[in-house]
């Protein structure tokens, strides 16, 4: 989060984030509060100043965080929790202390059936589709969802939408009791409470990080566009990854694209996105 007296930017981790904090600095706004991934508190988040934020591609998004663990593991979450077993860490309990409690139980069954060892293999190598659409798989595996994200298990919408939807929902959207209820029990009731609670004014797309960021600093007269020209130069994202749309019919088999289509439906309903051919 990079807050300022005029705006708010939130920030979610694989969506160019690191491109829009970098151009926040180089055009030298006084920030109030810089923290990563941090979500606005509700006076923030009801009050009057512009509220932007980064969304992507899921498919984009899932093959750039398997990436981001393969290059980086010890900082990748889903890295951590699929290559050893942490009883006590990220079980969800400020969010739901009661159902914390509960997950633990299920957590120990999911980690008792897991081979660490070829879990740990499946971040060997970059180039690795088969590699990558195992992950794919165990990471959208509602079975497994204790062992990723207590809080994303406790809320139950592991049992019929993706992490990334949750992170969606968890940052964007205020509204956290309700989240981590288990009351959204299905897509639509998902879709419906999102659409409601979601207090994000404008949303950058990955895709488009450059032209988006200019059109919402030039629209709101927060920047000048000789200086937009400046700061952000030819307009690419400066922390590009590997998992650039160039890759994503490699590693992505009819199966898995399906499989993100599916559990990903809050985000590509709601922002049309599709699984474009190269």
């Amino acid at each position: 989060m990079f807050l300022s007296d005029e705006f708010v930017y939130v920030d979610l981790n694989k969506t160019g984030s690191v491109s829009v904090l970098n151009w926040l600095h180089a055009l030298e706004f006084p920030p109030r509060q810089v923290t990563h991934h941090l979500k606005p508190d509700e006076a923030i988040a009801s009050s009057g100043i512009l509220k932007f934020a980064t969304i992507r591609n899921p498919w984009d998004y899932y093959l750039s965080l398997w990436s981001y663990g393969v290059k980086r593991k010890r900082k990748s979450g889903p890295y951590l929790a699929l290559t050893r077993f942490r009883p006590l860490k990220s079980r969800g309990y400020t969010q739901n202390p009661f159902r914390a409690v509960c997950g633990f139980v299920p957590a120990l069954l999911a980690a008792a059936r897991q081979d660490w060892t070829a879990n740990l293999h499946l971040y060997a190598d970059p180039n690795n589709p088969d590699a990558f659409r195992t992950w794919l798989r165990k990471v959208m595996d509602p079975k497994l969802a204790p062992l990723l994200s207590g809080a994303y298990y406790s809320s139950r919408l592991h049992s019929h939408s993706g992490l990334y939807s949750y992170r969606f929902c968890n940052l964007y959207c205020a509204g956290s009791k309700t989240l981590h209820s288990g009351h959204l029990r299905d897509p639509q009731s998902l879709a419906e409470w999102a659409e409601e609670n979601c207090y994000i004014d404008r949303f950058l797309h990955t895709e488009s990080l450059a032209a988006d960021f200019r059109s919402v600093m030039i629209d709101h007269r927060l920047a000048r566009a000789e200086t937009l020209d400046t700061v952000i130069g030819a307009g690419k994202p400066m922390n590009a990854s590997r998992s650039a749309a160039a890759k994503r019919s490699d590693f992505y088999d009819m199966e898995t694209r399906q499989l993100v289509a599916d559990r990903e439906s809050l985000i590509i309903n709601r922002f049309g996105y599709e699984f474009m051919e190269e």
